[in-house]
């Protein structure tokens, strides 16, 4: 009880660190365990050689992440492997090397000192609870842990207690603090990578925004046009033959200053990407139904937004193209209730089988496409979604929902 009572400042910054890079549940009883294993893991004296203490506080430390809370599992077991063999590789170090756990004091001070550095680095340089890479790169920063992983746990489980000469405890403190060194490049690594992928959905939403604006240009561009020629279109028809009318004034409705939408529901960053995507469809010849009950501004990253929506049409489109036009259509349809957007997009494929997985690309050059699907899994997985693609009877459905974090 004296050494929980003398560390208590120490588990605590682990427990404000884990609260800083994971997304917990909301029960008591997860924090609680979270605030045990904290505890645990900082307390716990590891000896060289000894087998009683580090594997059970490791699989409890791995287990209390999994289990309480919410992330992936991969961006849980990757941060939970860092997070853990970082502690680890310092209390050998105080507990073998300095030999501290004679003077409880001063055991207890460094081991509070290192864990308010720790909390320190992931509070401020480091990555936060929002950061999400994706499976594949959080499988790669998991894959990339275990050497010096593997070091700390070779020290403790393989080395002869019996053995510790000072060559011995020298050579354990470079390996130690080498291995600190890898855990904080590769928390550095993954803040470096979050921030990249937030500048690029900066920096997709800019060109949504800008193609946004050159599509509203060139609609009041229309408009002022076609306001302008009104006085001469009514010239124009009040010398016309009777049977030529009907079919001038159908041109008129016809025209873009008359029938382009740009108000398909209350969330402005949706009516931009539809706006644009529109524009390409009637081009096209591609028929698009519209269905929306979004009432105003939905409360999630405009330019998450922009990646769903316009991701999503762009492969509707892609697949429309390899069809004659009497076959291509879309259908969008979404609703944001009750905390929930909910996202379904329907288009006609040649595929008739049914899917394991995500679809490929069908463009040429799969090494510059291919990410639309993926970069819709991130977001899902981001906001804790749910993503179904499926194709039967030759129609495709991409359906999705997002709760509000």
């Amino acid at each position: 009880m004296l050494i929980l009572f003398l560390e208590l400042p120490g588990f605590l910054f682990h427990y404000l660190t884990i609260r800083r890079l994971f997304h917990i549940k909301k029960s008591c009883f997860a924090h609680a365990a979270l605030l045990f294993i904290s505890a645990l893991i900082v307390c716990m004296i590891i000896f060289i050689g000894d087998w009683y203490n580090l594997p059970p506080t490791f699989f409890f430390y791995l287990a209390g992440i999994q289990f309480c809370c919410t992330d992936s599992p991969s961006k849980k077991l990757s941060l939970a492997l860092m997070l853990s063999s970082t502690v680890f590789a310092c209390n050998i170090f105080f507990d073998n090397i300095l030999e501290l756990y004679h003077s409880l004091g001063i055991m207890a001070l460094s081991r509070n000192f290192f864990s308010f550095i720790l909390y320190l680095l992931i509070r401020f340089p480091g990555p936060d609870r929002e950061t999400e890479l994706g499976a594949s790169l959080w499988h790669l920063m998991a894959f990339l842990t275990l050497p010096p992983m593997g070091i700390v746990l070779s020290i403790v489980l393989i080395a002869d207690e019996g053995q510790n000469s000072y060559r011995s405890l020298f050579l354990y403190t470079i390996l130690l603090f080498l291995t600190v060194l890898s855990f904080i490049g590769l928390l550095w690594t993954i803040a470096v990578l979050s921030k990249q992928k937030e500048l690029e959905r900066q920096s997709l939403y800019a060109e949504m925004n800008q193609s946004y604006y050159e599509s509203m240009s060139r609609q009041h561009f229309e408009i002022r046009r076609l306001k302008h020629d009104l006085s001469n279109h009514l010239h124009t028809l009040a010398f016309l033959p009777e049977d030529e009318k009907a079919g001038y004034i159908t041109h008129l409705l016809e025209s873009p200053g008359f029938t382009k939408r740009t108000d398909y529901c209350g969330d402005m960053t949706v009516n931009a990407v539809l706006s644009v995507k529109d524009a390409v469809m009637r081009e096209n010849s591609i028929p698009l139904t519209v269905k929306l009950d979004i009432r105003e501004d939905m409360p999630y990253e405009k330019a998450d937004i922009c990646v769903l929506f316009a991701n999503a049409l762009d492969n509707a489109i892609e697949s429309c193209l390899a069809l004659p036009e009497e076959k291509r259509f879309i259908e969008l349809t979404a609703r944001h209730q009750k905390g929930i957007l909910a996202l379904s997009i329907k288009n006609p494929t040649k595929k008739d089988s049914p899917l394991k997985g995500l679809p490929p690309t069908t463009k040429p050059d799969k090494n510059r496409h291919g990410y639309g699907l993926h970069s819709i899994e991130i977001i899902v997985q981001h906001y804790r979604g749910n993503l179904k693609v499926s194709v039967e009877d030759g129609i495709f459905e991409l359906f999705l929902y997002l709760p509000e974090l």
